[in-house]
């Protein structure tokens, strides 16, 4: 399939999954599919075949196959994650999931949710998901959710932001939100559908599983 039929990408970094189920339920077939490091053993395991494949393979061997496979060094400034999202970037995707970058060494886990923001500021809209987490950035738009068993979080990046909440249990109506608040951890929707705007700054938003 060529690289222009392919709508999104997604990217399976080193970190903890659960199940191979994550995988298997969100990666499609007209997605670009980028094995960030030992992401690969895991695309492995299911049989999903990558489209690209990259890192220092400090934490595995290097594949041998014909797969289109960029060697790092391990000396480097960004992280074998943030150098596949680059990748994605340059071969102009503006929407990508990723898969395995959460758990584990919490430093790598912060760092990837640093990244959804960063890579927000450039229109690309960067998704971190597991088993009970979907985590992303909002800019100068809207999210809609439907009513469902989750929390949804809310905090400010790097500079105060403006958020509008409609339909949740705490704070309906504008709040301004500072990169130190945590006054929005842990909200309730309560209507059948509730809209996120954020209309100044980023905002980093969490969505937990309740149970």
């Amino acid at each position: 399939m060529e690289l222009v039929e392919k709508k999104r990408c997604v990217i399976v970094a080193a970190g903890v999954t659960e199940s191979e189920d994550i995988l298997k339920q969100n990666i499609y077939y007209d997605d670009f599919v980028i094995a960030a490091d030992a992401g690969y053993t895991k695309l492995k395991k299911t049989g999903i075949e990558p489209d690209l494949i990259v890192g220092d393979f400090d934490s595995s061997d290097t594949p041998e196959n014909d797969t289109e496979t960029i060697v790092l060094s391990p000396i480097k400034d960004c992280t074998d994650t943030e150098y596949a999202l680059g990748e994605a970037q340059k071969r102009g995707f503006d929407e990508i999931l990723v898969l395995g970058a959460l758990g584990g060494r919490i430093d790598h886990s912060i760092a990837n949710i640093i990244l959804t923001a960063r890579f927000k500021q450039n229109g690309i809209s960067v998704t971190l998901a597991d088993e009970h987490h979907r985590i992303y950035a909002l800019c100068d738009e809207t999210k809609t959710f439907v009513k469902s068993d989750r929390y949804i979080s809310v905090y400010a990046f790097a500079e105060p932001c403006e958020v509008c909440f409609e339909g949740f249990y705490y704070g309906n109506g504008t709040v301004k939100l500072s990169p130190f608040d945590t006054v929005g951890t842990s909200n309730e929707i309560t209507d059948q559908t509730a809209k996120l705007t954020v209309s100044k700054g980023i905002a980093v938003i969490i969505e937990s599983s309740i149970k």
